[in-house]
């Protein structure tokens, strides 16, 4: 099976937990994996696999494989595309691919579709092997570079909702498929749920616009000392002490709490013993959009339903019977559907459970998505 070099801005990163799934996945499909990155953060996590920083090591062999037509295929793209400094992008490029060479990687897999991306095409180019690429959200939707020119040069593109896909086919010709993010079916566990005078519910996420937080909290002000209910908030961000403030300004303080970034091992553990999650993800001013919410699959994954907005990816993750839908950016809505969850007998919210997690391991599972990517991996050959 092809080596495979997973490239990446930084790794490893706590909100970007999907990254790591896919490639441990990968991994396991029985492909020999690295991740080349331009910001290896510290960890104490082992790693099957070697994570290397890009233009740490030139492998000076790697001048003797290099071919005439290569080196042209690859200027001809770096000249073509305009969102980045040709001789920095040629030179990173070319240092990565010596590093990739020396390591006998056979395709390139570039998350995100910036500067990930485009260094991955360029390496590509230079050694003579495929490469893909999979967007994720802010890199499509607010910060879009050369997007025409990157499909055309990907031997496949990854979308990770049926909006993206689309907008993709409208953008350019190119091999594009559609594979959602997975989950680790094996680490994220349902527990039995026991009956509770309170229903917990809880968001996971960065605290910025495009999660809607602001949506929830006014949500919440007409429910909460009426029925059982409180809130934890995982996570952190630009918006954590304007929120804070808006709990304060609504009386919520009771019943909402703050508890801060938590680690993957947390989630894992804790995310079990709550009743709900409430997702009410948007479009920011911006653009900025979560795609294909992997925390949503986990919630599910864990038994829990999910209470979110009806865009992008979120509508195709939410199956009927495992959560609600709702508008973005409504609050009224939102209202009524925590309001119709929590006064739900608990023999019902446990079916919805229960359907959530076999919905998760039918259609996210982390392996089974996974064993597609790694067939699309090796029955492409490179792009002439």
């Amino acid at each position: 099976m092809k080596k495979v070099a997973f490239i990446t801005p930084t790794f490893p990163v706590l909100s970007e937990t999907f990254i790591r799934t896919e490639v441990d996945a990968i991994n396991a499909c029985g492909h020999d994996v690295c991740v080349m990155t331009f910001k290896k953060n510290k960890t104490d996590d082992i790693y099957n696999y070697s994570i290397y920083n890009i233009g740490d090591v030139f492998n000076s062999q790697f001048l003797k494989k290099l071919s005439l037509r290569r080196v042209i295929d690859c200027l001809k793209f770096i000249y073509s595309q305009q969102s980045m400094p040709k001789a920095s992008l040629f030179w990173y490029s070319f240092k990565m691919a010596s590093q990739m060479a020396k390591h006998n990687v056979q395709h390139i897999h570039a998350h995100f579709a910036q500067h990930t991306c485009s260094h991955g095409i360029a390496s590509a180019k230079l050694m003579g092997v495929s490469c893909s690429f999979v967007a994720h959200g802010h890199d499509v939707y607010e910060f879009p570079f050369d997007l025409d020119l990157k499909i055309k040069h990907s031997d496949f593109v990854v979308a990770v909702c049926n909006d993206m896909r689309n907008d993709f086919n409208k953008i350019a010709d190119g091999n594009i498929k559609l594979l959602h993010c997975g989950v680790k079916t094996q680490l994220f566990k349902p527990h039995t749920k026991q009956d509770q005078e309170t229903i917990k519910l809880i968001f996971i996420g960065r605290l910025v616009e495009q999660k809607g937080v602001k949506y929830l909290l006014d949500a919440l002000k007409p429910l909460c000392g009426h029925y059982p209910m409180t809130l934890d908030i995982i996570g952190t961000g630009e918006l954590l002490k304007p929120l804070k403030e808006q709990v304060a300004q609504l009386g919520l303080a009771p019943y909402v709490r703050f508890l801060g970034s938590k680690q993957p091992s947390w989630i894992q553990e804790n995310l079990p013993f709550y009743d709900c999650l409430v997702a009410p993800f948007c479009f920011s001013h911006s653009g900025c959009v979560d795609t294909g919410p992997v925390v949503l699959k986990e919630a599910m994954a864990v038994g829990i339903p999910v209470i979110t907005s009806n865009i992008m990816g979120c509508k195709e993750i939410v199956a009927p019977g495992t959560g609600y839908l709702v508008e973005q950016k409504n609050a009224l809505e939102l209202t009524d559907a925590i309001k119709t969850f929590v006064t739900l007998p608990i023999e019902r919210r446990k079916e919805m459970g229960i359907s959530a997690r076999k919905n998760v391991e039918r259609n996210f599972d982390a392996l089974k998505q996974a064993k597609v990517l790694s067939n699309w991996i090796e029955t492409h050959t490179v792009k002439q």
